[in-house]
């Protein structure tokens, strides 16, 4: 695998049916909602069409990572492995969100009564536009932490990364019961569109955190030392 084209074709074809998959079952809870409204009043709450997408958003790395042995012993490396993730995953994340919203628009002709929750209806705005990058946004906030504690786990280990687990949890549940989080959750109530913004924009930096941890990544998991003992440097592209 001399080019990008090889890793990039093999990342594809592992999310093809995940992403098949995931339409089937998106288009099956349409399905479900369309004959849901005939029964109930109006202006209830259906239920939502995103749950299915953002969800394997979020774990797709979990998978994706399969094709990383696959490309490395075909000739291929870190990087390409990185890259064509990170294409893959963008011309995915632009499918699911036109898909989404396809739905979402229909929705209003589909259903009789009742509506579908969308998470741009917690920011002030009604633009088309606004609803498609929304969930383009909350995509690569859920892809973006998948991937981070993917590669965490991936270099890391199991012990380790679940040591840092538990330490990351104990200063959360700290911050929870000791901090003043009145003016956090004020923000995010009043801002929720900047706040959006500012979780993708960590989601970004955790990607290219872990494009940094893997593109001279170890050849099994757990074989790297960054806080303890020897630091034990795999072979480099």
């Amino acid at each position: 695998m001399n080019t990008l084209k090889g890793p990039f074709r093999l990342i594809m074809k592992e999310m093809k049916m995940i992403y098949y998959i995931n339409v089937g079952v998106t288009i099956a809870l349409m399905a479900l909602y369309i004959f849901l409204s005939y029964y109930l009043g109006e202006n209830e709450h259906l239920g939502v069409t995103f749950g299915p997408f953002y969800a394997i958003f979020l774990i797709f790395p979990f998978i994706l990572f399969k094709g990383y042995k696959y490309i490395l012993s075909l000739g291929g490396t870190r990087k390409q492995f990185m890259i064509a993730t990170y294409l893959s995953i963008g011309i995915y994340i632009v499918l699911s969100g036109m898909l989404l919203n396809g739905l979402h628009f229909l929705s209003p002709y589909l259903l009789n009564d009742g509506y579908i929750f969308h998470m741009a209806d917690l920011v002030n705005g009604s633009h088309s536009l606004l609803y498609v990058w929304i969930d383009v946004l909350w995509m690569i906030i859920l892809f973006g932490v998948g991937m981070i504690a993917q590669s965490i786990y991936f270099n890391l280990g199991t012990v380790r990364t679940l040591s840092s687990g538990a330490a990351l949890l104990i200063a959360i549940l700290a911050t929870y019961f000791f901090a003043d989080l009145g003016p956090l959750i004020e923000f995010i109530i009043v801002d929720h569109l900047l706040f959006v913004h500012i979780l993708a924009g960590i989601s970004v930096l955790f990607m290219l955190f872990s494009y940094l941890l893997m593109k001279n990544g170890p050849l099994e998991r757990g074989d790297r030392y960054v806080f303890i003992g020897k630091w034990k440097q795999p072979k480099p592209e």
